[in-house]
């Protein structure tokens, strides 16, 4: 997949002293839940990263198709209320980003960094016992597309989501009707 790297990330890239942090954010319903893979907090986009959070993160496997990548995210050590988030009923399909950014030793980002995964949350599995661990399953934004949809094109529908509207009113009769196009001469002789 072809990929826009900022000149930012390029040159922080090329440099010793810059190195790769991962930043999670979760846009869970309660509260967003951003999270950074080294031990301290780090700011990036004016929103502060929390740290030691994050246990690990499953690779994707690239491919030259348009398949439904799926990740999984292991948290540990979690705060109460990030772990209250996630186990709402309402945290299935929040929007996951996760990043690689580059800083240097003054903490200082350089680019937009590369986006490693866009998607959603799919599932959520949580073992407590000596150490809880929270295991995020994640899927990406084709796997919505290739979703099934349950709406219809009926006047049921319609009066469901747009009470009174009569849009659709005869989708139903037109459905069975044999509809004939005319062909282009007959628009040549009735200009």
């Amino acid at each position: 997949m072809t990929r826009l790297i900022d000149q930012g990330t390029i040159r922080a890239m090329s440099k010793d002293s810059y190195r790769p942090i991962v930043l999670i954010e979760i846009e869970t319903p309660s509260f967003p839940i951003r999270l950074v893979s080294n031990m301290q907090d780090v700011v990036f986009g004016g929103n502060t990263y929390t740290s030691g959070v994050i246990g690990g993160i499953s690779d994707i496997a690239e491919t030259t198709d348009l398949n439904d990548a799926q990740i999984s995210i292991i948290l540990s050590g979690v705060d109460p209320a990030i772990k209250a988030a996630v186990v709402a009923p309402d945290f299935i399909n929040s929007p996951i980003t996760v990043r690689i950014q580059f800083f240097d030793e003054q903490w200082v980002t350089s680019g937009d960094g590369l986006i490693y995964f866009v998607g959603s949350a799919a599932s959520q599995n949580i073992a407590s016992g000596n150490s809880s661990e929270i295991t995020i399953s994640c899927k990406s934004k084709i796997a919505t597309l290739s979703r099934p949809r349950s709406e219809r094109y009926s006047d049921q529908e319609q009066q469901a989501q747009y009470p009174g509207d009569l849009g659709m009113q005869y989708a139903t009769e037109l459905a069975s009707r044999l509809i004939v196009w005319p062909a282009k001469e007959w628009f040549k002789e009735n200009e």
